[in-house]
């Protein structure tokens, strides 16, 4: 009994290996190959592929049949400057009518032409599929999937030897009939259309510039515009110079490499220079407008920084894209460096984005005073990293991290109006007549020109504040032209109000210790039993 149920159980497991066209021999009806869509090995796949590039199919293997299926690839190309650079991964195919996925493969195949490949037509690529019966391993097909390939080179220079312009005949008389010829005389026709075109385009240019500035620069921007246009058109026409010669790929593709460097710097330094010029004029015609507005030509050094920093950045990755390096793995690695900084370098990122929003925002400008955790600064200057401020009496350059200056509560004493509220505090007798020391104040501070009197600012005024230890205590409030000379202000006032204190008899007291002996006997001789000596 348990010798049959062994039996059963092996007959199971090797059911579904077992087929009912075990005894047939594999063939083409078993199985289906799709290359993107298009039936093979039908018909040929053709297709045309530029010199540095890639073409990509898709290619699906279908197993039709009851059997199981092993299928290999393997590939080849007659022409050496076409590489394939993906094919598809082998797979055992499962039978159809079991509804898995597992029944058919998909894979990717790629072919890329060589960067200095030439034109060529007809190019054989080969994708070879084998296809194995796993239950008869002699059983097999190989089925050959051909792609015919064009390659389309910038490089093709047949059209364009010994053409003038490249395309008109030279059919000069010897020593003239050689590709040197046109290839001089293209490039000199070439250099008078830029000098042409540099005379019509570049002053036309130069006013629309000229407009963003309030200063004269037409000429400047004439300059630059002009030697733009000229130094391009210098390198297209080296390159055209070059397909007259005919010369080859490989020094064809080293002066077009080194011709687009220099295009990108030529382009990046002109733009730069215009870039200065305009943010310079838009700042300072903010500046000099009417309105009220917080940018000026203080951030002039922050607009420059930013634009220095993308005209870097937009000139890298130019030149790097021109030599033919992938930006993706670099943006990558750079993505993973940045974290890095970033978690590192916390807070100097803080005081750059500090600073930022300080030379946005504007709560502060060059001249202010400042009141930063009860102490009175005066500001420098404004950077990205650092704040530089005077102490108040301008013997000190204070630096402080722009983070600190952002999380502190700032009070600009000066931003609306420069003008400064003072108030002097003084001490009369108690048996003073309190009405008169308020006249002798006010006289004073109406007589003072330290002190401002219009409309728009409030009055000298006489307040009483308390009843101190050993008089009233008087505060006079006016308002100052500066709040920078706030201390010198006040000095004299508090002078010019104790003279007239004196003048007018009122006194000002001061701490007096008075003593009084309760004993009235004190006759002055020595008490009995004192041996102190006189």
């Amino acid at each position: 009994m348990a010798l049959m149920v062994i039996c059963l159980l092996a007959v199971g497991f090797l059911m579904p290996f077992a087929s009912t066209d075990s005894d047939a021999a594999v063939d083409t009806s078993d199985f289906k190959i799709v290359v993107s869509g298009t039936e093979a090995p039908d018909k040929d796949v053709t297709s045309v592929i530029e010199n540095g590039k890639t073409k990509t199919w898709d290619v699906y293997v279908i197993n039709m049949s009851d059997k199981f299926l092993d299928v290999t690839f393997s590939k080849s190309s007659s022409n050496s400057e076409l590489t394939i650079t993906e094919a598809p991964a082998g797979k055992m195919l499962v039978p159809r009518n079991q509804m898995n996925e597992s029944y058919y493969l998909e894979g990717k195949f790629t072919i890329k032409a060589d960067n200095l490949s030439e034109s060529s037509h007809g190019s054989l690529v080969t994708l070879s599929v084998t296809v194995i019966d796993v239950n008869d391993k002699s059983s097999s097909v190989n089925v050959d999937v051909r792609f015919l390939i064009d390659i389309d080179s910038v490089y093709d220079n047949s059209d364009m030897y010994n053409k003038f312009l490249g395309f008109i005949e030279n059919k000069t008389p010897p020593p003239f009939d050689k590709a040197w010829f046109p290839a001089l005389i293209t490039v000199i026709f070439w250099m008078v259309i830029a000098k042409f075109l540099s005379w019509i385009i570049a002053p036309r240019f130069a006013r629309v510039l000229d407009k963003q500035t309030t200063s004269d620069d037409q000429k400047k921007f004439e300059k630059i515009l002009s030697r733009l246009i000229v130094s391009l058109v210098m390198l297209i026409t080296i390159n055209e110079a070059m397909d007259i010669l005919g010369l080859s790929a490989s020094i064809k593709n080293d002066v077009m490499s080194l011709s687009s460097i220099i295009c990108i710097a030529i382009t990046i330094v002109i733009a730069w220079e215009i870039y200065k010029q305009v943010i310079d004029g838009v700042l300072l015609r903010f500046e000099e407008s009417e309105d009220d507005t917080s940018i000026d030509r203080t951030l002039l050094p922050l607009f420059l920084m930013l634009g220095k920093l993308g005209f870097w950045a937009i000139g890298i990755a130019s030149i790097l894209g021109a030599l033919g390096i992938d930006l993706q793995g670099i943006l990558i690695s750079a993505g993973v460096v940045s974290l890095g900084i970033t978690m590192g370098a916390q807070n100097v990122l803080g005081q750059f984005f500090s600073g930022m929003v300080i030379l946005f925002t504007r709560p502060f400008k060059k001249g202010d005073f400042l009141k930063i955790n009860d102490k009175v600064y005066v500001v420098k200057k404004v950077k990205v990293m650092f704040t530089e401020f005077y102490s108040w009496d301008r013997d000190q350059i204070i630096t402080m991290p722009n983070n600190a200056v952002t999380a502190s509560t700032i009070v600009n004493l000066t931003k609306e109006d420069e003008a400064y509220r003072l108030y002097i505090y003084f001490e009369v007798a108690y048996q003073t007549d309190i009405k008169k020391a308020e006249k002798v104040m006010l006289d004073v501070a109406n007589k003072s020109p330290l002190v401002l009197h219009d409309e728009s600012h409030a009055p000298p005024n006489v307040r009483l504040t308390s009843f101190a230890g050993s008089g009233i205590e008087l505060r006079l409030g006016v308002t100052t032209m500066n709040f920078g000379s706030s201390i010198t202000d006040a000095s004299a006032l508090r002078i010019a109000v104790y003279e007239a204190f004196l003048e007018n008899d009122i006194e000002v007291p001061y701490d007096r210790l008075e003593v009084t002996m309760l004993n009235d006997c004190f006759s002055g001789q020595r008490r009995p039993g004192d041996t102190v000596a006189d």
